[in-house]
């Protein structure tokens, strides 16, 4: 078990570098846009030139438009990944069409969707290598808020310090804070006035937070302020800096709601609740912005009682999944029995669904699964078989689905053995059409298929592999009985997508692709709108997020029903 001041030491040095970055801009390249006079929205990785004619005969309104719907918040590490190389990749303006004012707006939108990703490190960078971004007031905000999250408070306050003008509309929050980081408690007490008189509502409990930080009483007990702490609904990086200095914890609402950036904050925060961390923790190991030991670690900081452990595999179901899973996992690291360790690490994977974390999960428990795997039901086999799966382990999972060989095959079971067919073809290997071929024929003699996976792995499947016309056959005479769910979405955007590829349209094919993703999960998409994002990826030749979307599909479409 690891101590948590050990941890807590361990998340705050992790919550540096998980808002680090790999990109490296060239210092000269960017002084001499500047000295050039090139438009500051111009800037980015000189070396990435994907998205170089994005905006090409794009005006401004049309620029910020597509910026504004972008998802910052989608659990999917691809969508992030997608999003974080837009952002930061180079792109031309059309000077004809955007105004000096509108292309400091647009750089604006670039550096808030990078605050709200965590990409707090590119917004310092551009800050170091533009000379003339020190005099910009939106980008000091954000890096003063960047160095508040991350527990760099006299770093935050430096940069104010080196400002001649220090606006109180702007700073001014900031401004009080600094003054009691650096015990100018009259200072801040003018300030507090000065902002009192404002007389906003949502500024109560900030003076009062920033008075009780004044005074020598302990304040982490205070019932009036966690009253009002109760009435925010949500948290700016000033108030939840304060929160750490005050020795209080928000709550699940107010978390909820935050930017990656917030969220990132929370692992390094010593004040926040062990529950909340470890919700924290689920969010961004989805999106891989931390790593899954980082998640093993949150499960150990949770303190339940040796009983609870010895008996979890009968009491987790009484608690709540995020519970559930910390539970289940210590008594895992702990058991020495292995059917019991094996019952345990099932009832963890299948917890784990829930929340659509199973591909974490099953990185963390992998290697814990003993080699001897007993009776178990079919049920349990096909949960293996998709850990497996997601560990890119085809043999081991396609060995465990032998076992249903002979006898009355499930839908499931063919389902699972044609993704396991897919993949291979995704890894490069050739497609068993001998084996296609007999599973889908055992599947066409059933009367009518409902199944809304299977309907997902074939589009896959024919989306990726030219198929002879027997097995082409077989698909065309499935007999689907038809749901909502399918047809779901927009179907005048298919026609789009193929007009706005055929006419190299990228601009209009991204806002489809994002207005379609929203900050869904890819399990809440339908047929038709899985298809559509599909094939903008496919038709523009993104072929590493395209492949690693299909990839996740193929996990989200085969979860086993609880």
């Amino acid at each position: 078990m690891i101590g948590i001041n050990l941890l807590f030491s361990l998340l705050l040095l992790f919550a540096s570098s998980i808002f680090a970055n790999q990109i490296i801009f060239d210092k000269s390249e960017l002084n001499n846009d500047f000295n050039n006079k090139k438009y500051i929205s111009e800037i980015g990785d000189e070396k990435n030139l994907n998205f170089l004619n994005l905006f090409n005969k794009k005006k401004s309104k049309d620029i910020e438009n597509l910026l504004s719907i972008i998802p910052t918040k989608n659990s999917n590490p691809v969508v992030q990944d997608l999003i974080f190389e837009i952002l930061t990749s180079k792109k031309k303006i059309d000077k004809s069409l955007v105004s000096s004012e509108e292309d400091n707006q647009i750089f604006e939108l670039y550096i808030s969707k990078l605050f709200d990703t965590g990409r707090i490190n590119e917004i310092e960078l551009y800050y170091s290598q533009y000379p003339d971004l020190k005099k910009n007031e939106f980008i000091l905000k954000k890096m003063i808020e960047g160095n508040l999250l991350r527990n760099r408070h006299n770093e935050a306050c430096k940069i104010l310090d080196n400002k001649s003008d220090k606006m109180p509309e702007v700073f001014g929050k900031i401004l009080i804070i600094c003054d009691i980081i650096n015990n100018r408690f009259e200072e801040a007490k003018l300030g507090l006035l000065l902002l009192k008189e404002l007389n906003e509502p949502g500024n109560v409990f900030f003076i009062d937070l920033a008075y009780s930080l004044m005074s020598e009483k302990k304040i982490n007990d205070s019932e009036s302020l966690k009253k009002q702490l109760t009435e925010i609904k949500s948290l700016n990086p000033i108030i939840m800096s304060s929160l750490q200095f005050a020795d209080i914890s928000p709550n699940y609402e107010q978390i909820a709601s935050l930017s990656i950036s917030g969220l990132l904050s929370i692992l390094s925060n010593p004040t926040v609740d062990t529950d909340l961390k470890i919700y924290c923790s689920e969010i961004l190991v989805k999106q891989k912005r931390i790593e899954v030991d980082m998640l093993s670690q949150a499960y150990q900081l949770s303190r339940f009682k040796n009983s609870d452990i010895e008996n979890s595999l009968k009491i987790y179901k009484t608690l709540s999944p995020a519970k559930a899973r910390p539970l289940l996992f210590q008594s895992i690291l702990k058991e020495k029995n292995s059917e019991q360790k094996l019952k345990k690490i099932i009832a963890l994977l299948r917890s784990s669904q829930i929340d659509n974390l199973f591909g974490p999960i099953s990185d963390l428990v992998f290697e814990l699964v003993p080699a001897e795997k007993g009776m178990i039901s079919n049920e349990d086999k096909l949960l293996l078989s998709r850990m497996f799966q997601s560990k890119n382990k085809i043999f081991e999972a396609n060995n465990i689905l032998n076992d249903f060989d002979g006898k009355d095959l499930s839908s499931d079971v063919y389902e699972r053995k044609i993704s396991l067919l897919v993949k291979q073809i995704l890894n490069g290997n050739y497609l068993d059409e001998d084996k296609l071929r007999e599973y889908l024929t055992s599947l066409g003699k059933k009367e009518k298929i409902t199944s809304e996976k299977l309907k997902k792995i074939l589009m896959v499947l024919t989306l990726n592999a030219e198929l002879p016309q027997d097995i082409i056959n077989l698909i065309s005479n499935f007999n689907f009985t038809e749901s909502d769910k399918s047809t779901k979405g927009n179907l005048q955007n298919i026609f789009l997508v193929e007009k706005f590829s055929q006419n190299k349209d990228l601009f209009n094919s991204l806002e489809i692709f994002f207005r379609i993703l929203s900050n869904r999960d890819f399990e809440e998409l339908s047929l038709l709108e899985n298809y559509q994002i599909l094939k903008i990826l496919k038709n523009f030749s993104f072929d590493d997020y395209y492949k690693r979307l299909i990839e996740n599909i193929l996990q989200w479409i085969l979860k086993i029903q609880i």
